[in-house]
């Protein structure tokens, strides 16, 4: 009950920090409000739409990789309770603790290693559509260059895990400790570009996201310009900081740099706040009550 009752305590700060002792919440809701009572209120309701879909499709992920025959509904619950305990901790670290309360895999270092290699995956598409807008976007040799190189070594580590779970299994510690995955549970090729191929849709979800959020609230009425500019701020995201509520600040202000060419900065920074509330304070809230309601073996 203590482990629930931290969670629910570091959850509220970090949600109340972020919407109102470091963000003028009024304004910001005022100005929802203004852009919601005209004709393109509808792009918001398609946005809030896209985060279930965005929820499945990382669930479709995880059963792949997982190779479960558990209930959908069932996964679907580990992967919102893995947002949840992601969202309070460091690097998103608690997420695979989160996704084990609703498994019945007792290998945990398997549930870490697969839950990994799905996120490896998500940085893959990122990166690799990336190129495309980093290029569109800037032309500028120096930022096209260091998306292209961290994409290259992001697809290397994500179809060579094999060998860096060689490195990892000769520690004898984890060895020792089962703190290793065996190479026959690693995914297959196959499995590999099937999880690719969903995380690229995944990446198309959020960027529609972005997309349509801009456009709600006035940032400007160029799609093609929108598309671009959040294409290149997702892959900004890759390097964000570490912790929710310095990587919210982190987002605004990067933000703020790839929208430079918009005079309506309320409407950038509005966008990604309720971007954040939309796919990770939601999921969060909703994630918690799955943990409320299950029994956590200490």
């Amino acid at each position: 009950m203590a482990l629930k009752l931290s969670l629910f305590v570091l959850m509220v700060w970090f949600i109340a920090d972020r919407l109102f002792l470091k963000n003028n919440f009024k304004q910001q809701a005022d100005f929802f409000l203004l852009n919601f009572k005209t004709e393109n209120s509808y792009l918001f309701l398609v946005a809030i739409l896209l985060m279930p879909v965005n929820w499945i499709l990382e669930t479709i992920k995880w059963r792949l990789l997982i190779k479960s025959a558990e209930p959908f509904p069932h996964l679907l619950k580990s992967i919102i309770a893995g947002v949840t305990l992601g969202f309070v901790t460091p690097g998103r670290s608690g997420e695979f603790v989160g996704r084990v309360l609703f498994v019945s895999e007792e290998n945990k270092a398997k549930i870490f290693y697969l839950s990994s290699i799905g996120g490896i995956a998500q940085s893959v598409a990122t990166l690799v559509a990336g190129v495309f807008f980093v290029f569109v976007w800037s032309g500028n040799s120096f930022f096209y260059g260091i998306t292209i190189g961290v994409a290259v070594v992001f697809l290397l580590v994500y179809f060579r895990f094999d060998l860096l779970n060689q490195l990892i299994s000769s520690n004898s510690f984890l060895a020792k400790h089962s703190l290793v995955i065996g190479e026959e549970e690693l995914p297959s090729m196959l499995t590999q570009l099937q999880v690719l191929l969903l995380s690229f849709v995944r990446f198309g979800v959020y960027l529609l996201q972005y997309v349509l959020l801009m456009l709600f609230f006035g940032v400007s009425s160029n799609f093609w310009l929108m598309l671009i500019n959040s294409g290149v701020f997702l892959v900004a995201q890759t390097f964000s900081p570490m912790m929710p509520f310095i990587d919210l600040s982190y987002r605004g202000g990067t933000a703020l740099y790839v929208f430079a060419d918009s005079t309506n900065s309320l409407g950038v920074l509005s966008a990604v706040m309720m971007v954040w509330l939309i796919n990770l304070v939601v999921p969060s809230v909703i994630g918690y009550f799955f943990i409320l309601n299950r029994k956590i073996k200490v």
